[in-house]
C-alpha cells in the first residue's frame, strides 16, 4: 500500500515540474527578448557618459531629453517621420488591395499557367533588393521622380506584393466557396461576393499581413539612402546618421530606435484583435 503511494507521488510531481520548467523557460525567453528594448529606451534617456561606464548603469541614472531634443532639431527627425508615414501608408495600401485581389484571382479563378504564374510572382521577392536600386535609380532619373514619395512608395508597394499575394491566397483558399456560390446564387455579382462575403471573412488574414508588410516597408534602409536625398529621407536613413566616421552617437541612435518601434507597437496593439486569429487561420485546415 505504502509503495504504491510512494510511486504515485513522481507522477503527480511531473505534471507541476513540467508546468514550472515551462513557465521558467517562457519568463527567460521574454527576458532574452526584452531587454535589448529596454536597454534601447533607457540608453535614450541617458548623457553618452552614463552609457559608456562600466559597470553598465541600468537605473541609477538621471533620465533627460536631450537625445530627444538633439533627434528633432539636428537629425529633422520630425519630417523624416512624416516622409516616413506617408510613403509606408502609401506602400502598404497598394501592395494589400492588388496583392489581395492577385491573390483571389489565383485562388478562386481556373486559368492555364496559374501555379507558374504564382511562383512568378514569388521569385520577384527571392531577388536581394540591391539588384533592383540601379536599374531603380536610372529610371527615376529619367522620369524625374527621384527623392519623391512617389518613387519609394512604387518600390516598397512592389517589395512587399509578392507576399501579400501569397499570403492572401492561402488565406482565401480557406474559405469555403459554397460561401460564395450561395452569395452568387442570391444576384450577388463576384465583385459584390468578393466584397460584402468574402472580404469581411478575411479582416483576420488582412490584418496579419497588413502588420508584416507595414513593418518590412517602415525598417527598410537600402532603397531609401539610394533613392532619396533630402526631400524624401525616411527615418532609418536618418536613424543611421546618428553613426560618426569616428564614433558612433549611442544616446541619438537609441532616441531613433525608440522612435521608429513606437509607430509598430502601436499598430500592433490596435490590430491584436485580428493579428492572432490571423497568425493562426491559414495553418489550420477543417
Amino acid at each position: 500500500m505504502s509503495e504504491g503511494v510512494i510511486m504515485s507521488k513522481p507522477k503527480t510531481l511531473r505534471p507541476v515540474l513540467q508546468g514550472l520548467g515551462a513557465y521558467a523557460l517562457a519568463i527567460l525567453a521574454t527576458l532574452f527578448f526584452a531587454f535589448p528594448v529596454f536597454w534601447m529606451a533607457s540608453s535614450s534617456l541617458k548623457s553618452e557618459l552614463d552609457i559608456s561606464q562600466y559597470p553598465p548603469v541600468f537605473t541609477s541614472f538621471e533620465p533627460s531629453l536631450v537625445n530627444y531634443a538633439e533627434l528633432f532639431t539636428q537629425l529633422d527627425a520630425l519630417d523624416a517621420f512624416i516622409n516616413s508615414a506617408v510613403i509606408v501608408a502609401m506602400a502598404t495600401s497598394l501592395a494589400m488591395i492588388c496583392g489581395t485581389m492577385a491573390a483571389y484571382a489565383l485562388a478562386r479563378f481556373d486559368m492555364k499557367g496559374k501555379e507558374v504564374m504564382a511562383f512568378e510572382v514569388l521569385s520577384i521577392r527571392m531577388l536581394p533588393p540591391i539588384v533592383s536600386v540601379i536599374p531603380m535609380f536610372i529610371i527615376a532619373r529619367t522620369l524625374g521622380i527621384f527623392d519623391t514619395y512617389w518613387l519609394l512608395a512604387a518600390a516598397y508597394g512592389l517589395a512587399g506584393l509578392p507576399f501579400v499575394v501569397w499570403v492572401m491566397r492561402v488565406f482565401i483558399q480557406d474559405i469555403p466557396q459554397s460561401i460564395e456560390e450561395a452569395a452568387m446564387i442570391d444576384g450577388c455579382s463576384r465583385f459584390e461576393t468578393f466584397w460584402r462575403v468574402t472580404l469581411p471573412l478575411l479582416l483576420p488574414g488582412l490584418a496579419a499581413t497588413m502588420v508584416i508588410v507595414f513593418m518590412f516597408s517602415w525598417n527598410e534602409f537600402l532603397l531609401a539612402s539610394m533613392l532619396t536625398s533630402q526631400e524624401a529621407k525616411t527615418l532609418p536613413v536618418i536613424a543611421a546618421n546618428a553613426i560618426k566616421p569616428k564614433s558612433i552617437a549611442w544616446g541619438l541612435a537609441s532616441a531613433a530606435g525608440v522612435m521608429m518601434s513606437l509607430p509598430v507597437v502601436v499598430l500592433v496593439l490596435l490590430m491584436q484583435r485580428y493579428l492572432v486569429r490571423g497568425l493562426t487561420l491559414g495553418a489550420v485546415k477543417g
